[in-house]
C-alpha cells in the first residue's frame, strides 16, 4: 500500500490489475537530489529537488506473439491513467511474446555511500568548498564553472507475477571546467564523472589529477597526419568500447544478424578479457536486480582475445531459448530518470580487465606515439563500430617520455580493429563515465591508430 498526495491509501498492484487486465510491470523511482553550480569561489546556485516516477509496461498475448506498451508519469495520482495508455498502446503494437520474470534469489551488494545517505545536501557542499579551496591554492588555475550533484535513489519493482524488489543508491557527479593560464597563453579542460561514493571522486585526489592534465597543454601543438601508437585514458576507453562491443556482445544485436561476434571466435588480442560485472562493486549500473527485477550477475564476454556467450534481458532470454543474464537496462540521461524509459538489452559495467603494466611502463614502451586524455563527443557507430573525434587534451610520447601538449586534430578507427592492435593494458582499471555510462576501465595502448591533423 502507498499513500496519494491526497492522503488516501492505495495498491498500486490493485490499480494495475483493474486498468490493465494483462501482465503489467510498474518500475518505481523516488530520488532526492542536491545540485550546486559553482563560480570561482562560490556557489552561485543552490538545487533541490524530490521526485517520484513510474514507469509501466503492459504485455497482452496474441496468437502471432504479443503487444508490449510502455508509459509513464510523475504522479501517483496519474497512474492508473497511465497504465491504462501502456496498455492501449499494447493492442496496437507488436513483438514477440515473452513472460515477465519472477521472484528470484538476488546477490547482496552495497551500493549506497554512508556520507550521501546520511545528508546528501552537506555531502554536496563539502565536496564543493573542498574543490574550490583546492583550485584556490594554484597560482594559476580558475574554477570557471563547476557542478556539483548528490542523489539518492529509491528504486523498486513490481509485477503481475508476484515480483517484488527494492535497493536505495547514491550518486556523486562532478563537472569542472578549469582556466590554467601561463606566458604562453591559457588553456582549458572541462572534465565530468559519476560515482556511487564520494571516495572514487574524492577532491584531493581527482582535482589535482585534473589540473595537471590541463597543464600539460600550456604549451602545445597540433598533431601530425599518421598512423602511431595511442594511449587511451579510462574515460576514453569508456567512450569507444561501451557503445560497440556492448552492442556486439547482445541477444539484440545477434537476433537482428548484427553481431560481429559468435561463441567461440577470436575478435581481439590475447590482451584482452572483457565481462559484464552488474555486481561490480560500486560500480555505476551495480544492483542486486536488472531494470526488469531479474538478479545481475558476472557475465564473460570476452577471454582472451574469445568472444564466450551474449548478454541477454528478459525479451530475448524467453524467445531464444537462454536462461537470462541481468541486461534488461533502462537508458536514461541521468540516474534519476530512469522510469521513464522501457528496458533494452544491454550491459551493465563494460568491465576490462586490467593488465600487468603500470601506466608508466606503458608510456616507456613507446617510441613515438600520443597519450589522450579528452576528446570531442567520440560517438561511436553501435552496428559499425567507426568513430572520430577532435582531440581536446593529449600529450605526445617521445622515446618513453610525456612531452609537449597536442591539442586539435582527430583521432579516428573502429572499435572492432582496435582490439586487435592491443599493445598494451594498465594495472589499475576505475569506474569511470564520459559520454557513455558505466565502464571499469584502464588505460589503454594500441599501434597503427589513425591521428589527423589540420588540413
Amino acid at each position: 500500500m502507498v499513500e496519494s498526495k491526497g492522503g488516501s491509501r492505495m495498491s498500486i498492484e490493485a490499480v494495475l490489475d483493474r486498468a490493465t487486465r494483462s501482465q503489467w510491470e510498474v518500475y518505481i523511482q523516488h530520488a532526492e537530489r542536491t545540485d550546486l553550480q559553482l563560480r570561482g569561489q562560490g556557489i552561485e546556485a543552490t538545487i533541490e529537488e524530490e521526485d517520484t516516477g513510474y514507469g509501466v509496461r503492459v504485455i497482452i498475448p496474441r496468437s502471432d506473439g504479443a503487444g508490449v506498451g510502455f508509459a509513464s508519469c510523475n504522479s501517483l495520482e496519474e497512474l492508473e491513467a497511465t497504465a491504462r495508455k501502456a496498455q492501449d498502446l499494447a493492442r496496437v503494437n507488436r513483438s514477440q511474446f515473452f513472460e515477465l520474470p519472477r521472484k528470484k534469489k538476488l546477490a547482496s551488494v552495497t551500493v549506497a555511500d554512508r556520507r550521501i545517505l546520511r545528508d546528501h545536501r552537506a555531502a554536496a557542499t563539502d565536496y564543493a568548498e573542498a574543490a574550490q579551496a583546492i583550485v584556490s591554492d594554484q597560482s594559476d588555475a580558475t574554477l570557471t564553472f563547476g557542478k556539483v550533484r548528490t542523489y539518492v535513489v529509491d528504486t523498486q519493482i513490481l509485477n503481475s507475477h508476484g515480483l517484488s524488489c527494492k535497493s536505495t543508491g547514491t550518486y556523486a557527479y562532478v563537472e569542472m571546467s578549469f582556466k590554467v593560464e601561463s606566458r604562453n597563453g591559457p588553456t582549458e579542460l572541462w572534465p565530468t564523472r559519476y560515482a556511487r561514493r564520494i571516495s572514487d571522486v574524492e577532491p584531493t585526489k581527482i582535482i589535482p589529477r585534473w589540473l595537471d592534465i590541463a597543464r600539460t597543454c600550456l604549451k602545445r601543438h597540433s598533431p601530425k597526419t599518421e598512423e602511431t601508437t595511442v594511449i587511451f585514458s579510462p574515460p576514453i576507453v569508456c567512450d569507444v568500447f561501451v557503445p560497440t562491443l556492448g552492442y556486439h556482445a547482445t541477444a539484440d544485436a545477434l537476433e537482428q544478424n548484427l553481431s560481429q561476434f559468435k561463441p567461440g571466435m577470436r575478435v581481439g588480442s590475447d590482451r584482452l578479457s572483457v565481462a559484464d560485472d552488474g555486481l561490480y562493486p560500486y560500480g555505476l549500473r551495480t544492483n542486486p536486480f536488472d531494470d526488469e527485477g531479474q538478479p545481475q550477475q558476472r557475465t564473460k564476454i570476452i577471454e582472451k582475445g574469445i568472444f564466450k556467450d551474449y548478454l541477454y534481458d528478459q525479451l530475448h532470454a524467453h524467445t531464444m531459448s537462454h536462461a537470462p543474464t541481468g541486461n534488461g537496462v533502462r537508458l536514461r540521461g541521468d540516474v534519476d530518470e530512469r522510469f521513464q524509459v522501457a528496458p533494452a538489452n544491454r550491459t551493465t559495467n563494460l568491465s576490462i580487465e586490467p593488465g600487468d603494466e603500470d601506466i608508466h611502463e606503458l608510456i616507456a614502451n613507446v617510441k613515438e606515439g600520443i597519450m589522450i586524455y579528452q576528446g570531442a563527443w567520440i560517438n561511436p557507430d553501435e552496428i559499425t563500430t567507426r568513430f572520430g573525434a577532435e582531440i581536446r587534451s593529449a600529450q605526445e610520447i617521445v622515446d618513453g617520455e610525456l612531452g609537449e601538449g597536442i591539442v586539435g586534430g582527430t583521432v579516428s578507427g573502429s572499435a572492432l580493429d582496435l582490439i586487435t592492435k592491443i599493445t598494451g593494458i594498465s594495472d589499475n582499471p576505475e569506474i569511470v563515465s564520459a559520454y557513455s555510462f558505466g565502464c571499469v576501465a584502464p588505460y589503454m595502448r594500441f599501434d597503427n591508430v589513425q591521428i589527423s591533423g589540420p588540413s
